[in-house]
C-alpha cells in the first residue's frame, strides 16, 4: 500500500514538473480602432441631474456608429436617425441628424414624465406651495457649436385649478 501511495505521489510530481516547462506562445493582438463617443454633443445635453431615463437615450445617441448602418453611403452629406424609448409613464424621442462620418450635427428631443431636476421641483414648490406636478415634457434642442437650448413644461394642479409653466434648468420660470 506504501508502494502505490508513493507511486502515485512521484507521478503526481512529474506531471507538475513537465507542466512547469510549457513554452510560452507569443499572441498577436488585432489592432482595435477606438472611436469617441460624440462628447460634444453629450457635454452640451448632459448635466449631473439629467433624468437617468434621458441620460440612457442620449447615450444610446451618441454611441450610434451611422458608418456601420446597412443603408450607410458616404456621398450623402446627412442621416436622420430617430431613437424612441418607452417605461412606464416615461417616454421619450430623438430626432439627431449625423454628418457622413457619424458625428451629431443636430438633434430635437422630447421627454415625457421624467423625474424632473431638483432646481426646477425646488423653484415649483416655492412659488406655487401645495401644488401637484400633474405633467412635465423636457424638450432639448441641439446644434452643433452652438449651446443648447432645454425647457421643462410643466402642468400643476390645485384645487380643480391648473397652470401650464416653463422652466430652464435653473429653475426660472418663464
Amino acid at each position: 500500500m506504501k508502494k502505490l501511495v508513493f507511486g502515485l505521489f512521484l507521478l503526481g510530481l512529474t506531471n507538475l514538473a513537465h507542466s512547469q516547462n510549457d513554452v510560452q506562445k507569443n499572441i498577436i493582438l488585432e489592432p482595435v480602432t477606438i472611436k469617441p463617443l460624440n462628447l460634444s454633443y453629450l457635454k452640451e445635453v448632459q448635466r449631473e441631474d439629467t433624468p437617468e431615463f434621458t441620460v440612457n437615450l442620449q447615450n444610446e445617441a451618441a454611441r450610434y456608429d451611422i458608418t456601420e448602418d446597412p443603408i450607410f453611403d458616404k456621398e450623402f452629406e446627412a442621416y436622420e436617425v430617430i431613437f424612441k424609448s418607452k417605461n412606464d409613464e416615461t417616454s421619450g424621442l430623438i430626432t439627431a441628424t449625423y454628418d457622413s462620418k457619424g458625428k451629431i450635427m443636430s438633434s430635437i428631443e422630447r421627454y415625457k414624465n421624467v423625474l424632473l431636476p431638483k432646481t426646477v421641483r425646488t423653484a415649483i414648490n416655492n412659488k406655487y406651495p401645495g401644488w401637484i406636478i400633474y405633467k412635465d415634457v423636457y424638450l432639448v434642442t441641439y446644434r452643433d457649436n452652438s449651446k443648447s437650448k432645454q425647457v421643462f413644461k410643466v402642468q400643476i394642479r390645485k384645487d380643480g385649478e391648473k397652470k401650464n409653466l416653463k422652466l430652464d434648468y435653473e429653475g426660472n420660470i418663464h
